[in-house]
């Protein structure tokens, strides 16, 4: 199924299982899968509101792609040549697992993630490293860096950890073992009836070869997706392959949604500008009659908070209020600026660690992932300072390993990050009062500590003032923030895009005008399409000076009704 934004894909995915559940006999059941926290969220919010709480529970499955692999391929029979239990982790990232070379190779600061080694080849992605310096270096030692990474992924294989995307290579493995696959088939088929797939533009070459095996073995696959959404090209997304897949099916059942129930005329002919089909979806909605233009704020220089002063004045004009209103960007950083907020990125020490991830835990734009992985960073802190972390240990295998209730670590963990204050005034004084009512948070933990430790010790001051960063707010505008891949799956009734200038090296904002243009696939055009399709009534375009008669040219040839606002800046 094809299905534009604000279609009603929830309503659709609900209507059908509600209809499959009252033919389903017993002990057999569906399984409801995405591959964001926000879509099934709201998924089970509308289950409760409409009295389909049994689908919730067994024998069905309501979870993220991720889970499903983890519950019912991987955690049955284990990791293939390993003894350990399986830990499968979202990424190696939320446990800061690094490659970095050792003796006169070493590179001097950060180390590359784990996450950037492709877990089949164990080749890396250079592009993908962010830092130039550290790019150069491993360009120069990519053999060294690959022989490191494949011999670090070993090892926590060997102890049963797994990130998210090597599970997918151990499930597919696993379904392609002639006797493996034959029981697994026949257990999973007689427990679904049918999996229901929704964000299926997120699917990659792995998670379609568990979908057409489940198909074999009879569980029938009803998959949601809107090609034009796909922005998770660092999960390998294959749209070709998701093409052929549609194309496996039967004409009568390749179904299309048009009909967008969300967002104004306006902003469903921006979305059209964006798509590699030039066709507007229909405004059917409450908010079918809005007049309302895209506006469009032309800034100059670099991305500043004047941007979301400006657009806050104006959705408050508008709309009344901003309180359902927020300012997205691909980077985070943008979104950050754009609102008077220092990015919580960078800094090694334990106290900045800790002040990022208080700064990222009381974010009003970050999703529950997000405050999970924070919980994580605070338990792996106290555990450290208990002294009861082993090198590359997750949280949850040195709680194992200590017999440690899992219960009370996590509720020690919430109380530290509730009981620090989430801003730090820009002066001395103010920073060291932070620090130390940040120590005094853990004291009250009263922690069994090794011969030797304190808190104070541990948690050293920092010289300078970059660490407290992240927790200064600098401007007051009232508006949420957040990235666009946050927001997948939400909606606002304003939203604020900000596109940045182009930032020597590399000409992003040119390429992404260029695609957007000539109507030529580009991961950045797909991104501006998810942020504005998330807004109901009102989308705001901050576009850098220097591309704005190219903004303007866009909408104009497609009839799209804008309002160009004053050069902000």
């Amino acid at each position: 199924m094809q299905a534009c934004p604000g279609a009603g894909k929830t309503e659709t995915i609900i209507g059908r299982v509600s209809s499959l559940l009252t033919v389903l006999p017993p002990r057999r059941g569906v399984a409801v899968l995405s591959f964001t926290n926000a879509a099934l969220e709201e998924f089970t919010r509308r289950c409760r509101e409409v009295s389909l709480d049994r689908v919730l529970g067994h024998p069905n499955f309501v979870g993220t792609f991720d889970a499903f692999i983890r519950h019912f391929l991987v955690l049955p029979g284990g990791i293939t040549g390993c003894t350990a239990r399986p830990n499968i982790i979202e990424s190696w990232k939320t446990v800061n697992i690094d490659v970095r070379l050792r003796g006169n190779r070493a590179f001097r600061g950060q180390g590359v993630s784990l996450d950037r080694f492709d877990p089949a080849t164990g080749g890396v992605d250079v592009a993908r490293i962010g830092i130039q310096a550290l790019r150069n270096h491993v360009q120069q030692h990519q053999l060294e860096y690959e022989r490191v990474a494949r011999a670090t992924r070993a090892r926590l294989r060997m102890h049963g950890t797994l990130s998210a995307a090597d599970a997918r290579i151990e499930a597919c493995q696993k379904i392609r073992d002639a006797e493996l696959q034959a029981a697994l088939g026949a257990a999973l088929g007689a427990r679904f009836r049918e999996v229901l797939v929704d964000e299926g533009q997120d699917c990659n070459s792995h998670d379609l070869e568990i979908l057409r095996w489940l198909r074999a073995h009879g569980v029938l696959i009803t998959l949601v997706a809107d090609p034009d959404q796909a922005i998770y090209e660092f999960r390998r997304s294959a749209p070709a392959e998701l093409a052929a897949f549609r194309q496996s099916y039967p004409a009568e059942n390749r179904l299309r949604l048009t009909g967008n129930f969300r967002s104004t005329p306006a902003i469903c002919a921006l979305a059209a500008t964006l798509r590699s089909e030039g066709t507007a979806d229909r405004s059917v909605g409450a908010t079918a009659g809005s007049a309302q233009p895209i506006l469009v704020y032309p800034y100059s220089g670099a991305v500043t908070p004047d941007i979301g002063v400006r657009s806050g004045q104006c959705i408050s004009q508008l709309l009344e209020s901003t309180a359902t209103s927020i300012v997205l960007a691909h980077n985070r950083n943008s979104a950050l600026r754009a609102v008077g907020r220092d990015s919580p990125e960078g800094g090694t020490s334990r106290i900045e660690t800790l002040a990022r991830t208080v700064a990222v835990f009381h974010s009003e734009s970050v999703n529950l992932r997000a405050r999970e992985s924070a919980l994580r960073d605070i338990e792996l802190l106290l555990l450290e300072l208990m002294g009861r972390l082993a090198e590359h240990e997750t949280s949850a295998q040195a709680l194992e390993r200590h017999g440690m209730n899992r219960r009370v670590m996590r509720r020690q963990a919430l109380e530290v990050l509730t009981g620090i204050r989430k801003h730090c005034p820009d002066d001395d004084a103010a920073r060291l009062e932070w620090v130390d009512a940040a120590r005094h948070a853990v004291d009250n933990l009263k922690l069994s500590l090794p011969a030797g430790q304190s808190t104070a010790r541990f948690f050293r001051t920092p010289p300078g003032a970059a660490w407290a960063r992240s927790l200064r707010v600098r401007h007051q505008t009232n508006l949420a923030c957040g990235t666009v891949h946050e927001a997948k799956g939400k909606q606002f009734d304003a939203v604020v895009v900000v596109i940045p200038p182009d930032r020597a090296p590399t000409n992003h904002t040119a390429e992404l005008f260029t695609a957007w243009e000539t109507r030529t696939e580009l991961e950045a055009k797909r991104v501006v399409y998810v942020a504005v399709t998330r807004a109901r009534r009102l989308v705001v375009l901050a576009v850098p000076l220097a591309y704005a008669p190219r903004c303007q040219a866009i909408l104009a040839s497609a009839r799209v009704g804008f309002e160009l606002c004053p050069p902000v800046g």
